[in-house]
């Protein structure tokens, strides 16, 4: 149970924050942050002028109609020729291949429109090149931001 449940991003981001469990139920795609999101200044819970961290949080990304369908994602990585080659996830694939520790994925920029979401992400991994570029594409009907307690030792 989270302390503060937000319904928008106005104040929040996602930028450099690492998710290392994903789930999927009801209908409800969530992302677990073990060290949290960043909150800014501007948030009425901020008491002080800078960005810091939550501790673990979570976001919870409604999928249009429920279904894993609304879900696409995609990695990338060069060949030896050079040429980059994007790999399709099955997203129930991808989802194992996190919460089994072979993937963590670090959320770098989001791009929203109506009832859609884009975020460019890198996925870490324990070997060489030990990181690729990721693209997680969710249709959205609603996003809950869940945390409990700021960290203002975790400055941004």
């Amino acid at each position: 149970m989270y302390q503060h449940c937000e319904f928008t991003d106005d104040f929040l981001s996602l930028h450099d924050c690492s998710a290392e469990k994903i789930e999927f139920q009801d209908g409800v795609l969530s992302f677990l942050f073990p060290e949290g999101f960043w909150i800014t200044s501007q948030h009425p819970q901020n008491e002080s002028d800078k960005t810091v961290s939550t501790d673990a949080a979570q976001v919870d990304f409604q999928i249009t109609e429920g279904e894993i369908e609304g879900v696409c994602i995609y990695t990338f990585r060069e060949n030896k020729e050079g040429l980059t080659i994007r790999k399709s996830w099955e997203p129930l694939d991808f989802i194992n291949a996190v919460n089994r520790g072979d993937y963590r994925i670090e959320f770098l920029t989001q791009y929203k429109s109506f009832q859609s979401m884009l975020f460019l992400c890198w996925v870490w991994f324990d070997q060489p090149p030990y990181h690729a570029e990721c693209e997680i594409i969710l249709d959205v009907e609603k996003v809950v931001y869940r945390w409990n307690q700021l960290r203002y030792d975790w400055v941004w």
